[in-house]
């Protein structure tokens, strides 16, 4: 995940960094005038707005049903008033070819051979007749369906697939309620807690794989989880919330690299790796640079442990900013997933004394250092991969946007005088 900056452009209100930084500018040049000395005032022509048609221009040719994907793609912008600019279309389609290639409901290499070792691990914890109580449950048959759930395992491709196996199963253990014990402690352990991410390892879905707990949350409390999946898995819906985690959220990053990087490492990653690097730098305490400051549970809720960007923040404090107390560093820190952050006292001092220390401008992103973690993913990638992956997307878009608004060349003026 998680406004635009430059990735937003435009003059709608939510035009975000890189309006401000020219406004910036502007100001300063007004404020630099000499009275009485009359200087013009530079214009900044707002960039265009993109309509269906070009949008669908924009989409890889080989790609189904492009009409549909360009006017989802504008209304989920239309949806986080989002101005949608080439700048902004050209990331949201960028994040979409990368993770899915414009598939509503991507299929997963090797999906079933992944959930049933999970099953089976978590079997084998329930001692020596875990395996039987396993193959009793994946016996049964849902209501309706010719196949067992065991079947069924062996035939998913998607995310959706087992999504509806997992909730069949829980529908079917609540109904016949297994007889002999060994099957009852399994099927109590395995669907007790109701919540299907328990056991299934793909935790992210639809064309721009946002992670469930995020549209969910987004919807709301009182949302139906099971419909929040359902839209995620609809071209529609997946662009809807994807676009949403991208673009929904005011940064003002230098290029939408770093938008690219967040909504793989989380909000402001981007933004909060810079300034672990500046306090590493400061305090010579070695950090990993993954633009979470504080320590965070399976859920994304901060732990009550001091993590090592913490405590490297708390010794900033004590050598180099001591008009700030302990108890402001750990107000200001819990808003690290907020626009705000920048305006604690603590990101200031850090930003004041790296500049005065080091003589040079401190960097407000840099690319998080972070490994990624997916059965999805063949070997190893990060976060910096992830984002680099996304802009060369990002830029082809860009080209075919300037060759589809390139002018023809005139031809040339024959004239008949010797």
């Amino acid at each position: 995940m998680d406004g635009p900056g430059p990735a937003a452009g435009g003059t709608h209100p939510r035009w975000r960094g890189r309006g401000r930084v020219l406004w910036a500018l502007l100001g300063l040049l007004t404020t630099c005038t000499p009275r009485g000395v009359s200087t013009p005032t530079p214009s900044v022509p707002p960039p265009p707005r993109l309509t269906q048609q070009q949008v669908t221009k924009l989409i890889p040719p080989h790609v189904k049903e492009r009409e549909g994907w360009a006017r989802d793609v504008l209304t989920a912008l239309e949806a986080e008033e989002v101005f949608p600019s080439p700048m902004t279309v050209c990331s949201v389609l960028a994040v979409i070819e990368q993770e899915s290639g414009f598939q509503a409901d991507p299929a997963v290499p090797n999906l079933s051979r992944l959930v049933r070792k999970r099953l089976e691990d978590h079997a084998d914890t329930l001692g020596p007749l875990g395996r039987k109580a396993l193959s009793s449950v994946l016996a049964g048959k849902a209501p309706g369906q010719k196949r067992t759930f065991d079947a069924r395992l062996r035939a998913v491709r998607t995310e959706r697939d087992l999504d509806r196996l997992f909730r069949d199963m829980l529908a079917y253990y609540e109904a016949e309620y297994p007889t002999t014990f060994a099957t009852m402690n399994l099927a109590s352990s395995l669907f007790s807690s109701r919540r299907l991410e328990d056991l299934n390892p793909v935790t992210t879905a639809g064309s721009m794989q946002v992670s469930v707990r995020y549209a969910v949350e987004k919807e709301g409390e009182d949302s139906d989880p099971v419909k929040v999946r359902e839209s995620m898995y609809t071209r529609e819906g997946g662009v809807r919330f994807g676009t949403a985690r991208l673009m929904g959220y005011e940064a003002a990053y230098p290029q939408p690299l770093f938008r690219f990087a967040d909504y793989n490492a989380g909000l402001y990653a981007s933004r909060n790796a810079a300034l672990q690097a500046q306090v590493s730098q400061l305090t010579q305490v070695p950090l990993t640079l993954d633009g979470d400051l504080q320590l965070y549970d399976k859920n994304g809720v901060p732990r009550s442990e001091d993590s090592k960007s913490l405590a490297a923040l708390l010794s900033f404090r004590r050598h180099h900013a001591p008009e700030l107390s302990e108890n402001q560093v750990r107000r200001d820190v819990k808003k690290e997933k907020r626009e705000d952050f920048e305006s604690t006292e603590t990101f200031r001092a850090v930003k004041r004394v790296y500049a005065n220390q080091t003589g040079e401008a401190p960097a407000y992103a840099q690319l998080p250092q972070v490994t990624l973690q997916s059965p999805k993913l063949k070997g190893e990638r990060t976060t910096a991969w992830f984002a680099r992956s996304v802009d060369a997307r990002f830029q082809r878009c860009q080209t075919r946007y300037r060759e589809l608004t390139r002018e023809p060349a005139k031809p040339p003026v024959v004239s008949n005088t010797r």
